[in-house]
């Protein structure tokens, strides 16, 4: 995607058209208050921008219609946006056609038929993009062609900032947006990866969900077990059963039903349990109840155990993790068999710690992966003990509440038996819970639910096992450490050759800053750090043409095009401009604006049409390559709006 044309329409039907070179440098110079800036924010609002950024002056007094007739791989498309009302600060309306041999349309046939969304879904999906969501920090974010136009402009106060590197990136949310798009845009994210991110989020809503039901059935479950366990004792202290099938029940579910159904229809035991018996029992259940729980802490202290060692691991698999990140970069390195390690390569004096030589670094490389590895490989064994003292934990608690249920039913046996008047009602009533609570048991299916629920939660444990595999984060992280290398090592040498302060040394992109670093003989220095405007512009300019240069290479879904607004305002401030009418004030500020604009015409060559740069500068150099790059030259009285638009409509030139 490339523009070919910029267009607006006055307020009384007439027509600017701009043409601009397909997979060429355009320059558009002039001197200063001439509507250069104001090319890059049509543009940006032509591409789906809803905020107006606009200026207010002439070209908001005059123009009606803005437009932009962008050629796309297999056709054009002519994007228009009717200009705001006046005190408004966004307008989603916008006119969207599509057609291999579109041309500005005419006045008369402007018309809104699309909104912004439409425009950036419609043209996201003719250069790629389509309909994708990418995983961030929050929730998923659909890239669309304005995140993609981040990537693509620079306007004045962006492209010598110290701060910021992106297009917008200032704002809030942006950040944010670049940060979790940016990883898609150089492919580091794989093109299925959106649909399979989404299917994994889904798969894990499901399985929480049967993990919940499944969890509820087995507290079901549970107080089922405990239930039984209590009506069993009751029915011994009531003299429904013998205290051998009573504790005959306790094994099984099967076994505690089939006893109660006996006690519900036995009419009285000859010999009910005495007060001695029932003082013995309670005390061995007291019993069981210290041990239970003795048994449940001593677990805890394990599951703490545990905890901690995986909290020690973390840490240290994130230690490695940030050395082999730093060493990463060394498959880059050639070594030079040559250099004697021992001595000072500046003045040849020996050392008293040699060198590391780059083989070593990559041995030490290798066995930082291996313990990083070896780290890795120790958690699922302690997460499965982790869950083997989950399961134990909730046997004991099972257990314990059967004890407790049972110790409750002897002591609420001895208050029923004071409050009933004979022992004939102490069984009358104890059968009624037992016959009631057995009804109620063989209307729910507790079991075969549970069994489904627990079929079903392994299905759902085995789909999303399956998906994490698919979306290796450690697969991601280095096909991105790829990406920022194959960018860093023409970052690298394009800063070098403008002669960039700490230029010659490893230049890279900083994704999680948003910004450029570098070595210095202090440590590591991002762009905010490193002085002087001239060299900001610099490190703005190796970042985006050695992003665009791997966007074209890759055939990533990005528009094949940077705009640029005034990247040489370091050498040629606008009121000295205005006054020498783009002439260098000083010869080697000269020769670095001439290195910034012939790295961009080489870079654009190298691609064969593969990229289109439309810069705007008050720079004019006689060069006759210069020149012939030239689109416009807004000086001597023209600009982008015709004076007799403002002649008609009122208003002084543009300011």
């Amino acid at each position: 995607m490339q523009l070919r044309s910029i267009i607006l329409y006055s307020k009384s039907g007439d027509k600017q058209v701009l043409d601009f070179a397909l997979g060429e440098l355009n320059i558009v110079t002039g001197t200063s208050q001439t509507g250069k800036s104001a090319l890059l924010d049509i543009v940006d609002f032509c591409m789906g921008r809803d905020e107006v950024t606009l200026p207010i002056g002439p070209i908001s007094r005059t123009v009606s219609w803005y437009a932009a007739l962008f050629q796309l791989a297999d056709t054009r498309a002519f994007v228009a946006r009717k200009a705001p009302a006046p005190g408004r600060k966004s307008v989603t309306n916008a006119m969207l056609e599509l057609g291999a041999d579109l041309e500005p349309l005419a006045f008369e046939q402007l018309r809104v038929n699309a909104d912004s969304t439409t425009v950036r879904e419609q043209l996201g999906r003719r250069i790629g993009i389509g309909d994708t969501a990418v995983e961030g920090a929050g929730a998923p974010l659909s890239a669309h062609l304005g995140h993609a136009a981040l990537l693509c402009l620079q306007n004045q106060d962006e492209v010598s900032s110290r701060r910021w590197l992106f297009h917008r990136q200032a704002e809030d949310g942006i950040r944010t947006a670049l940060r979790t798009t940016l990883p898609y845009f150089l492919g580091a994210v794989a093109e299925d990866q959106a649909a399979r991110q989404q299917q994994l989020t889904s798969a894990r809503r499901q399985l929480r969900r049967l993990q919940g039901e499944l969890k509820a059935a087995e507290q079901l479950n549970t107080d089922v077990d405990v239930t039984l366990q209590t009506l069993l004792r009751e029915a011994a202290v009531r003299g429904l059963l013998s205290q051998e099938a009573a504790s005959a029940g306790v094994q099984d579910r099967a076994g505690a039903v089939e006893a109660l159904r006996v006690a519900a229809s036995t009419a009285s035991l000859p010999t009910p349990m005495r007060d001695e018996e029932q003082r013995r029992q309670e005390v061995q259940l007291q019993q069981l109840r210290g041990q239970l729980r003795s048994s449940l802490r001593e677990l805890a202290d394990q599951r703490q155990l545990l905890a901690d060692q995986e909290r020690h691991a973390d840490g240290f698999a994130s230690a490695v993790g940030r050395g082999v990140s730093r060493l990463q970069p060394l498959g880059l390195v050639v070594e030079d068999a040559g250099h004697d390690l021992g001595s000072c390569p500046a003045c040849g004096s020996a050392l008293a710690e040699p060198d590391a030589s780059v083989g070593a670094m990559l041995a030490t490389l290798g066995e930082l992966r291996g313990q990083l590895d070896t780290a890795r490989a120790a958690r699922p064994g302690r997460e499965r003990a982790v869950r083997e003292l989950q399961q134990q934990t909730d046997v004991l608690r099972q257990q314990l509440r059967g004890v407790e249920g049972a110790l409750s039913a002897l002591s609420q046996a001895e208050e029923a038996r004071r409050g009933l008047q004979s022992r004939a009602e102490e069984q009358a009533y104890a059968r009624g819970r037992i016959d009631t609570y057995l009804g109620q048991l063989d209307g729910t299916g507790v079991g075969g639910e549970l069994q489904r629920l627990r079929s079903q939660v392994e299905l759902a444990e085995q789909v999303v096992a399956g998906l994490e595999d698919e979306l290796d984060p450690q697969e991601t992280e280095d096909r991105l450490a790829h990406s920022l290398n194959y960018l860093s090592a023409d970052m690298t040498a394009w800063a070098d050759r403008l002669k960039l302060e700490h230029g010659r040394r490893h230049v890279r992109l900083d994704l999680k800053r948003l910004t450029v670093v570098t070595d210095s003989d202090e440590g590591v220095a991002e762009l905010m750090r490193i002085g002087s405007g001239k060299n900001w512009v610099g490190y703005h300019l190796v970042a985006h043409l050695a992003l665009h240069q791997y966007f074209v290479a890759h055939q990533r879904p990005v528009p094949r095009m940077l705009m640029l607004d005034q990247p040489t305002q370091p050498y040629y401030p606008s009121d000295v401009a205005a006054k020498e009418a783009g002439t260098a004030v000083l010869d080697a500020d000269r020769e670095a604006v001439r290195r910034l604009f012939e790295l961009m015409r080489d870079v654009v060559a190298d691609l064969r049409g593969g990229l289109q740069i439309i810069v705007s500068d008050h720079a004019n150099l006689p060069e006759a390559w210069f020149q012939d790059r030239v689109r416009y030259n807004w000086r001597d009285g023209n600009a982008l709006i015709p004076q007799s638009w403002i002649d008609e409509h009122g208003g002084t030139a543009e300011g």
